[in-house]
């Protein structure tokens, strides 16, 4: 007895043994069609049997896990040959699975879309909220640089009004050229005409819907947003979120065949391109349609219909070049798949096989809402010049720095600092003489008010309020025109009206002005004449040189008036005996003139300092104003196209 006939004695008796033989004297299993096909050579553990037997990865044999599969066609036996002989039938391990059972075709579909989510072959979750807020600052952005917002304000319009349906259907659209069997495609599908096929061209005037029988209801408000008034009924299996729209030829001779295509095609959810092998490479089909609606089109696929007018070997050559040609077409990723609509439901497997994989409705129209959004937020950002999410400035920086300096260096020539500077060492001696002068000063400045010469020559505010009156501003914007100049053929086609708006001389001498008149006008408000305690002492001086000029005069008239008045003389060199009364009143009036003297070079001082204090103060005000309005457009249209490239930038997290 070999080793083999002693391990079958031993197990004899045990269900696993028995199984165990049962499957080594089963050696083929039923296969696709009735075919047979060997059993799996037992060198591993299989998917799930060696983890539930918590084998580990250990190989063990298949029949011991008691698992039993059916295919779809070929069955694996229920029992194994010795029970169809009459040997006595033995129940299963109680952990053995149930046999599998053919599914539906919804089913499997279901199970597809499931499992396409959970391994992330399907688009993730798409923000629809805060990508359509993205869009709605484009389109404000897009609006304050001038550039046309009218196409993305639409984009934005029909995204909100399509979320406005409810329902667990999305629409698909077969859009193609006339003659391509846009229809027998759909009736194909249906199995059964559903839109009417022929020879005459064009054939479908109007938009035909096929949509499912239990979703008709809740389709109906969306199908009348759509304006499709023919409606047929349907309940293929695996095709309950589908509503298929048959569109009109769009290079037909009627003119409004396209005019209706070009309203459904941003309404549908997507798109099914039919070609053929006669009018694929069509530059209507390529120019006004697949290059422009397939970055906006989240599910589209390319049908390749009447592949019978092909020879078999021409059929995959034909597919690659359509292939190569959407890929020009910037749809690299599409799928191309071969019908023979004429032949039936047959003809079209690949094209089930497609819409049997499709993701979930709702999936389906946010993939189209977020495509559509990305391409009309980017297209935004080309018409702004920005590349790759980022504005750079329009004109230079350092050539706009440069240019800034120069209108702020002719403004400053106007303003005439240096004039400036002097009216405020006047100013600060006219506000001196009334608290230093003693009793002549208040009669000195009342004569200065009352001549003008102090409004003249002494009023600092006033010298700044008066800026226009010492020349034009045209020379002074000279710098900024050649700059514009310079900068406008590089800046973008869409902008270029508005910066070119910046160089007319009037509009940038009424900007410049406004802005010098600002920062003279604030400056001069605050100016305030310096003052010093000192000027009071000065003046107490003066006040005593006064009386005693007065004590003087009157000793000198008593001299003539009495003729035995008491005096005295003073020898002095070179004229000899001088009266004391004379050198007295000498001496006061020179101490007077240096008091005099004191008061001017003091306010002179405080004046000078103070007149370079308001003069620094000018002149940074009036670079602060210049550099900030001279070019202020220019900063607006920087700032709006900076925006736009945030919004640019965000849909790559919002709108994914």
């Amino acid at each position: 007895m070999d080793a083999h006939d002693r391990r079958g004695r031993a197990d004899r008796g045990r269900p696993q043994a028995r199984g165990r033989a049962c499957g080594r004297a089963r050696r083929e299993r039923g296969g696709r069609g009735g075919d047979a096909r060997r059993l799996r050579a037992h060198r591993g553990a299989h998917r799930h049997g060696a983890r539930r037997r918590r084998g580990h990865g250990v190989p063990q044999p298949e029949a011991a896990g008691g698992d039993l599969r059916g295919a779809r066609h070929g069955r694996a036996h229920r029992t194994c040959p010795d029970a169809a002989r009459g040997a006595p039938r033995r129940a299963l391990r109680t952990r053995a699975r149930a046999v599998r059972r053919p599914r539906p075709a919804a089913e499997r579909a279901a199970r597809a879309r499931r499992a396409a989510a959970r391994h992330g072959r399907g688009p993730r979750r798409v923000n629809l909220q805060r990508c359509l807020e993205r869009l709605d600052e484009a389109v404000a952005d897009g609006a304050s640089l001038g550039i046309a917002t009218a196409e993305a304000a639409r984009v934005a319009e029909t995204a909100r009004a399509r979320l406005r349906f409810p329902g667990e259907a999305y629409v698909l659209a077969l859009a193609g050229g006339t003659g391509v069997g846009k229809s027998t495609v759909l009736n194909a599908l249906a199995g059964e005409e559903v839109s009417p096929a022929g020879a005459r061209r064009p054939t479908t005037a109007e938009p035909v819907a096929w949509v499912p029988a239990d979703k008709r209801a809740e389709l109906a408000q969306l199908l009348a947003w759509l304006g499709v008034t023919q409606v047929r009924e349907h309940h293929a299996d695996g095709l309950g979120e589908l509503a298929v729209l048959d569109l009109p030829d769009f290079d037909s001779v009627a003119v409004e065949h396209r005019a209706r295509v070009d309203a459904l095609l941003p309404k549908v959810d997507a798109v099914a391109w039919v070609l053929d092998p006669e009018k694929y490479k069509d530059e209507v089909v390529h120019d006004a349609y697949l290059r422009t609606w397939a970055p906006r089109v989240g599910r589209q696929l390319v049908i390749l219909n009447r592949a019978d007018l092909l020879a078999p070997e021409d059929v995959a050559r034909v597919r690659d070049d359509v292939r190569a040609q959407l890929s020009r077409d910037g749809l690299a990723d599409a799928t191309v798949a071969i019908a023979r609509a004429r032949e039936g439901p047959g003809g079209i497997d690949e094209v089930r096989r497609w819409l049997d994989a499709g993701l979930e409705a709702k999936r389906v129209i946010a993939g189209r809402v977020a495509a559509e959004t990305r391409v009309a937020i980017r297209e935004l950002a080309r018409r702004a010049g920005i590349a790759d999410g980022q504005a750079a400035p329009l004109v230079d920086p350092a050539r706009r720095e440069r240019a800034t300096r120069d209108v702020s260096r002719a403004v400053l020539a106007l303003v005439d600092i240096a004039g400036l500077e002097r009216q405020a060492v006047a100013a600060t001696r006219l506000a001196a003489r009334p608290r230093g002068a003693g009793p002549l000063g208040h009669l000195t400045s009342a004569l200065y008010r009352l001549t003008g010469r102090a409004r003249a020559s002494a009023d600092p505010a006033g010298y700044l309020r008066r800026w226009r009156m010492r020349g034009s501003l045209a020379p002074a914007i000279e710098p900024v025109r050649d700059l514009l100049a310079s900068a406008l053929p590089s800046v973008p086609v869409a902008l270029r009206p508005a910066v070119a708006s910046l160089a007319a001389p009037a509009d940038a001498e009424r900007r410049l002005a406004d802005a010098v008149d600002r920062a003279l006008t604030a400056e001069a408000s605050e100016l305030r004449t310096p003052t010093s305690f000192i000027w009071s002492l000065i003046g107490f001086g003066q006040y005593l040189v006064t009386g005693l000029l007065v004590f003087g005069a009157l000793w000198l008239a008593a001299l003539f008036v009495l003729h035995d008045a008491p005096s005295g003389s003073v020898d002095l060199p070179y004229l000899g005996p001088v009266p004391t009364p004379v050198v007295f009143i000498a001496a006061v009036l020179l101490a007077g003139y240096l008091l005099a003297l004191a008061l001017r070079y003091h306010a002179g001082w405080l004046g000078r300092r103070w007149a370079r204090r308001i003069g620094a103060l000018v002149a940074r005000e009036v670079q602060g104003r210049v550099g900030d309005t001279i070019l202020s457009p220019l900063d607006v249209l920087d700032a709006g196209r900076e925006h736009l490239a945030a919004a640019a930038r965000g849909i790559e997290d919002d709108c994914a």
